[in-house]
């Protein structure tokens, strides 16, 4: 639940940057965890849903690494660097910081892109498992991608994180999933 320690902003001149650096750097490791979880979820199925999965997976893990994970530490880096300018000159890097934040047409791409790629590949993991796995747990897993498409910092990344995690956990935990599977390997 990496999200719960996100910040909701990002640093600015003269904030520590450590900390933010350093979960994005975590990020690295933990989108390439979630592509491998959607991968493990959707083992051995050969639905159109599933094959589509499996090929929206590699664009995802770019997108999202390249807006999440290579974004914020090099917002981080930035920073840092500006913190180590003298004090005269922080003000006008400040000002360049944040003008990094103005609207631009690339930067609204990715980002949508970047959810949007989290939402299809979630749903069409879900779509993928709709023949063999309980409703309810499905229904947790659609909902949580869903508010977790709206951001991934507090408070609905938290939020839509649990909530697929969960749908998941229901779904592993579940009693007979291994008789569940079984047949369904064997008949592939």
């Amino acid at each position: 639940m990496l999200g719960l320690l996100h910040p909701t902003a990002n640093p600015e001149v003269g904030d520590e940057t450590g900390f933010f650096i350093g979960l994005h750097v975590a990020q690295l490791v933990l989108i390439g965890g979630l592509a491998y979880m959607f991968w493990l979820l959707i083992e051995g199925l050969g639905s159109r849903a599933a094959r589509a999965a499996r090929a929206l997976i590699l664009p995802f893990v770019i997108v999202y690494t390249a807006l999440d994970a290579v974004l914020g530490i090099a917002w981080g880096i930035v920073v840092e660097k500006a913190n180590e300018l003298p004090v005269a000159d922080q003000p006008t890097a400040g000002r360049l910081v944040d003008s990094l934040l103005e609207p631009e047409p690339l930067g609204y791409v990715l980002y949508f892109g970047a959810g949007l790629l989290w939402l299809a590949v979630a749903l069409t993991v879900v779509a993928a498992l709709w023949p063999r796995a309980p409703r309810p747990a499905l229904a947790l897993m659609a909902i949580g991608a869903t508010v977790f498409a709206l951001g991934h910092a507090r408070p609905v990344g938290p939020i839509g994180m649990t909530l697929f995690l969960a749908g998941i956990a229901w779904l592993e935990l579940r009693p007979g999933r291994e008789e569940a599977r079984r047949p369904s390997l064997q008949g592939a």
